[in-house]
C-alpha cells in the first residue's frame, strides 16, 4: 500500500482526488501585484495550490554568457542571456512574504521550486507546506540533502533523469527518513513516441512512492492522457494572458481555459477505475435488455426435446435462459407448450 501524504489541508494518495497546482513561477514576472492575481484565477479555476519559483541566476550559474530560445505565442523565435532572463523574477524575502500572506488568506496552498541552498531557508521562513524539485535540479546534491532533511512533503520532477538518477536521489531521502514523495513524470520533446507517459506507473510500482504528471505546454491532450496512469498529482502553467511576450506565458493557460481544464481534469481522472472487470450499472441495466436468451424457434409440444432446430438465441422483452447455455439446455425436454419466441426457462426444462 502506498502512503498518503498531505500538503497543507489536502490528503493526496491513489485512489483521492487529483492534486492540481498551477505553475506560476515565470509568468507571474517577479511581480507582486500579478503573483495575487494568478493566486485569484487559480482559486476561482479549482486549482488546489499555486507554485512559484524562488530563484538566483547568481548561484545557479557560473558561466553568464548561456543563451536561452523560445518561442511567443505568435511563433516568433525569440533568443535570449539566460541569466538576465532569470534575474527579472528575483524577489526579495519582504515580496515572498507578501504573496504567502495573500494565499493563506484566500485559502489555497502555496509552495515553490528553490533553485539554490539558501532558498530552503527563506521558504522555511515562510512556512511553506511543501517542496518542488526541478527536472534540472534533482542530482544537485547539497539542496536535494537539505530539503530531505526538513521530512515535509517533497515533489520530485524526474523528466531527463535516468533509472540510476532517480534510485541515487530517492535513497538520500531514505537516508533522512523521508518517505513523503511524490515522483513526477514531465518532457521536453514535441516527438509522441517519446512522451512515454507509462513512466507514470513505472515511477509508482517500482519505486513505491505516489507519482504525478507535469504538463509541458498550453496543450492538454497529453494531460488528458496522462489520467490513465493515475497521477495523483498535475501541474500545469497558468498565465493572465498568453501573448505575454516574455518566457512560457506562450505555452500557459489563460484563467477561462484553465477553469474548463480543471473540469475536464475532474471529471476524466475517475474514468481509469479499477484493475477489474467491472460493468457498469448502465452496461447492467441494458444486459438485461440486449444480451441474447434462449427462446422458441418455433411452436413447441411438452415432451419435445429441445434441438437446434426449434431453439434460438434472441432478445426476449424478459426472461429466458441465457445464450451462453446453449449447450447445457440442448437435448433437454420440455414439460409445457411453447409459442414461437416465448422464452426458455430453466423451470419448463427436465434437468
Amino acid at each position: 500500500m502506498i502512503k498518503d501524504i498531505v500538503i497543507g489541508d489536502r490528503t493526496i494518495g491513489v485512489g483521492r482526488e487529483v492534486f492540481i497546482s498551477a505553475e506560476v513561477g515565470t509568468t507571474c514576472n517577479g511581480d507582486v501585484k500579478t503573483a495575487k492575481k494568478l493566486i485569484d484565477a487559480a482559486l476561482e479555476a479549482g486549482m488546489d495550490a499555486v507554485k512559484f519559483q524562488i530563484l538566483n541566476p547568481d548561484d545557479k550559474f557560473s558561466d553568464k554568457t548561456i543563451s536561452y530560445t523560445y518561442r511567443r505565442h505568435n511563433g516568433e523565435e525569440v533568443t535570449e542571456n539566460m541569466y538576465e532572463m532569470l534575474k527579472q523574477y528575483v524577489m526579495s524575502f519582504d515580496q515572498w512574504g507578501e504573496i504567502k500572506q495573500y494565499a493563506d488568506a484566500k485559502g489555497i496552498i502555496m509552495f515553490a521550486t528553490p533553485d539554490h541552498v539558501e532558498a530552503v531557508d527563506l521558504m522555511e521562513k515562510l512556512n511553506m507546506p511543501s517542496y518542488k524539485i526541478a527536472t534540472w535540479d534533482v542530482t544537485f546534491y547539497p539542496m536535494v540533502r537539505k530539503i530531505a532533511k526538513l521530512r515535509k512533503p517533497v515533489i520530485l520532477d524526474f523528466g531527463a533523469s535516468n533509472l540510476e538518477e532517480i534510485t541515487k536521489v530517492l535513497a538520500i531521502f531514505k537516508e533522512e527518513q523521508n518517505d513523503q514523495l511524490i515522483l513526477v513524470h514531465c518532457y521536453h520533446t514535441k516527438n509522441y513516441g517519446e512522451i512515454n507517459l507509462k513512466t507514470i506507473e513505472f515511477l509508482r510500482e517500482t519505486f513505491g512512492y505516489l507519482s504525478g504528471f507535469s504538463a509541458s505546454d498550453e496543450h492538454n491532450e497529453i494531460d488528458y492522457l496522462s489520467l490513465a496512469y493515475n497521477p495523483v498529482y498535475i501541474e500545469k502553467r497558468l498565465t493572465l494572458d498568453r501573448k505575454d511576450p516574455r518566457h512560457h506565458h506562450s505555452r500557459a493557460l489563460e484563467p477561462d481555459e484553465m477553469k474548463s481544464y480543471v473540469k475536464k481534469i475532474r471529471e476524466l481522472s475517475v474514468a481509469p477505475g479499477d484493475y477489474a472487470v467491472r460493468p457498469s450499472e448502465e452496461d447492467l441495466r441494458e444486459k438485461q435488455v440486449f444480451f441474447r436468451k434462449i427462446v422458441a424457434k418455433k411452436d413447441i409440444r411438452a415432451g419435445e426435446k429441445l434441438t437446434e432446430e426449434n431453439m434460438a438465441c434472441r432478445r426476449p422483452l424478459s426472461g429466458g435462459i441465457d445464450a451462453l447455455q446453449y449447450p447445457f439446455v440442448l437435448g433437454k425436454e420440455i414439460k409445457k407448450d411453447l409459442k414461437e419466441n416465448e422464452p426458455i426457462t430453466r423451470d419448463i426444462i427436465s434437468l
